[in-house]
């Protein structure tokens, strides 16, 4: 095999620094790049007030592309920030999964603030005016987004990104799933910074909610690799391959030959796979410092059983129809009544419900009515013509 592309180096390390180092790689495969890559595009486009989504299947990459978002906009506006010390270029949370099953928005406003350096959170408070003047109120989920508002204005991000998105649906009873995404949208639209979200097939939720907030919304579908398509078949293979390049052992492994394994239990999705990478590595290493390489065998010991691919397949395979409908041209111009093959030069005529095709007379022609008799009414109208 050729050469192991991890530092030579890090065979003189501890176990620990050979974990770590597999677990901060990334890759940057051609799914990864093609949405980073139309992330920049539709950012550098999008009204301040924009809600971009960025979806895809469970495991398939979205937090390492959420952070490489992060990273690159850090490093790009970096001698901005060393000028002005109150300007954050990018800002990033994560939307907590909720414990009661509805999602805490102060939980989200608190976080948020801390990701902005926000000075003394804790003291944040709403004020209101009385006869006896100017007094504080208790603190509340309202103190707290006003502070987020004013924050996100002074510290003029490019753009607000959430990761784990989809946790936001998670709606009290007798809330509505719109309001979760109108307070996006406010929060948006009062802070002039568009907002990121990025999150499993669930946020697609939102999307649909409304036509104003379809228009408001920008897409980018970040897809897991698909065996039966020849270039995502090579692209899942060279990311293994790397994987397998990059494993810290003086004995390189030979997994390529195994790819429709991997590939199976993955189910395509890179994340899913660099987990599973990350799992074997660190207990095969932990149990033995001087191992020389590793086996299917290992990486059997944490494979996600085929109960959990299947589900996993059936909900990644059901929302990509949902996503992209080879008939949804069709359907759509059906729904507005546009027929397909219909041109601009083409005489075809579209009846109306209110006029049918025997009331229509030739051009040039009165239709046959009734003529006024007598005085006509307006006869003494005068008409200025000055």
């Amino acid at each position: 095999m050729d050469e192991q592309l991890f530092p030579k180096e890090l065979m003189l390390k501890s176990a620990n620094e050979k974990i770590n180092y597999f677990k901060n790689l990334t890759v940057a495969h051609p799914n990864l790049m093609k949405a980073y890559e139309e992330f920049k595009n539709k950012i550098s486009v999008a009204d301040k007030n924009e809600i971009l989504l960025i979806f895809g299947p469970s495991g398939v990459g979205k937090s390492t592309l959420f952070n490489r978002i992060f990273e690159d906009y850090t490093k790009t506006y970096l001698t901005e920030m060393l000028q002005d010390k109150g300007l954050i270029s990018i800002v990033g949370t994560e939307a907590a999964a909720p414990d009661d099953g509805r999602f805490d928005w102060k939980d989200f406003y608190i976080r948020s603030l801390t990701a902005l350096n926000e000075p003394l959170i804790n003291y944040k408070v709403n004020i209101e005016v009385h006869s006896k003047g100017i007094l504080p109120t208790d603190k509340s989920k309202n103190a707290y987004r006003r502070a987020m508002e004013n924050a996100l204005k002074y510290r003029k991000p490019h753009a607000f990104l959430i990761d784990e998105a989809q946790h936001i649906s998670r709606i009290a009873r007798g809330k509505s799933l719109r309001n979760q995404m109108d307070t996006i949208k406010s929060l948006a639209s009062i802070s002039m910074v568009p907002f990121v979200l990025f999150g499993t097939y669930e946020i697609l939720k939102f999307r649909n909610l409304s036509g104003q907030l379809i228009r408001r919304g920008i897409d980018i579908h970040l897809p897991r690799y698909k065996a039966e398509i020849a270039d995502d078949r090579e692209a899942f293979q060279n990311v293994l391959w790397t994987f397998q390049k990059h494993l810290p052992f003086n004995e390189e492994p030979n997994l390529i030959v195994h790819w429709e394994y991997f590939y199976l239990h993955s189910v395509g999705c890179v994340g899913n796979m660099k987990l599973w990478f990350n799992r074997t590595l660190d207990y095969s290493l932990s149990k033995d410092i001087n191992k020389k390489t590793l086996t299917i065998s290992d990486f059997e010991k944490f494979e996600l059983s085929l109960e959990k691919v299947e589900k996993m397949a059936d909900e990644a395979t059901e929302m990509e129809k949902y996503v992209v409908d080879s008939d949804s041209e069709h359907k759509l111009r059906e729904r507005v009544s546009l027929k397909l093959g219909m041109g601009a030069n083409q005489s075809e005529e579209i009846s109306t419900p209110y006029k049918s095709s025997k009331q229509r007379g030739r051009v040039g022609e009165r239709k046959p009515n009734r003529d006024r008799i007598g005085v006509d009414e307006y006869k003494d109208t005068k008409i200025n013509t000055n």
